[in-house]
């Protein structure tokens, strides 16, 4: 008799919680897809529940696995190294030449790309009729739709608002600072991305609205193209106060040593620093920490070490 006596309010309870709690919410059916338009303009019908995904770019696979999504991930190409986990995946080639072949045995439901040089592989991809997304963040603005975009499309809603709350307390902490600096005082800033040839970023690039909201005055800003190349009296001319290199080709007495190079005031002063790239140019769950970055090396006091590479 007491364990009927338990047993019956406890089954009533079960019934009280489920309708007040609400019925779970029902999984999608097995191809069910959703109308998505890419930073290409192509229209995509993406799975509403990928779970197979394949990306070619590091910094959506650092945005898959910051929403939550990275065990769903089961291929990416060199160069996607972050969070280490993802250097455990099966290659697909590289940034620039994906192999079919290898995508094709790895079975996706989902392929993740940028534009840029991908959009020729965006084109092989689209052969295999697997949904192919590209992402290509151009500003601040486009970072946080693709990060809302992802977070919807893998079902990861409230990690991708999260990650942007602390990337919007990132930017909030370095405006603080940088807001107080008047335009007369910001220094002048060349950024390198590459040494042979030299480029730089100009206007038109996530990147140069960084360099902006650190805190700094981008000399490259006019540049035809947003990630531009750069002719060396050009650079010599604009007197940077600030060099910041992103890349591991150069080393700032390298640079220095450069032909006419020695009155440019960044030369000059010692001001020739090196940032970690993975940080400054990927559109990444990581971008926040880059804009700091950037903000400490155009203001640090010379000398000091921090937030080097």
């Amino acid at each position: 008799m007491v364990i009927k006596n338990y047993t019956v309010p406890f089954a009533a309870l079960l019934v009280v919680v489920f309708y007040c709690c609400g019925k779970p919410a029902p999984r999608p059916a097995a191809g069910e897809t959703r109308p998505f338009t890419d930073d290409l303009g192509r229209a995509v019908a993406v799975p509403v529940a990928p779970r197979r995904i394949i990306s070619t770019s590091p910094e959506m696979t650092e945005l898959l696995f910051a929403v939550g999504a990275g065990s769903r991930v089961v291929g990416v190409v060199r160069g996607c190294d972050w969070p280490p986990a993802a250097r455990a995946l099966p290659s697909v080639g590289d940034f620039s030449n994906v192999s079919i072949e290898r995508v094709a045995a790895l079975e996706p439901d989902l392929i993740i790309t940028t534009g840029h040089e991908q959009k020729r592989i965006v084109a092989q991809l689209e052969s295999l009729g697997v949904p192919t997304v590209a992402f290509l963040a151009s500003d601040i603005a486009a970072f946080r739709r693709n990060v809302k975009a992802v977070g919807v499309m893998v079902g990861e809603e409230r990690r991708a608002t999260a990650l942007l709350a602390e990337f919007d307390a990132e930017l909030s902490a370095v405006e603080s600072e940088a807001g107080d600096v008047p335009a007369a005082a910001r220094p002048r800033v060349y950024l390198e991305i590459s040494p042979e040839p030299l480029m730089t970023v100009a206007e038109g690039s996530f990147v140069h609205e960084a360099i902006s909201l650190a805190g700094g005055v981008n000399v490259g800003a006019g540049l035809p193209r947003p990630y531009s190349r750069i002719d060396p009296e050009a650079v010599i001319a604009r007197d940077p106060e600030v060099i910041i290199l992103c890349h591991d080709a150069a080393t700032p007495e390298v640079v220095a040593a450069r032909t006419g190079w020695s009155r440019v005031a960044a030369v000059e002063e010692g001001r020739i620093y090196k940032a970690n790239p993975d940080l400054v140019l990927r559109a990444g769950p990581r971008l926040g920490e880059g804009v700091a970055l950037l903000h400490d090396l155009f203001y640090r006091k010379r000398g000091a070490r921090q937030g080097w590479k």
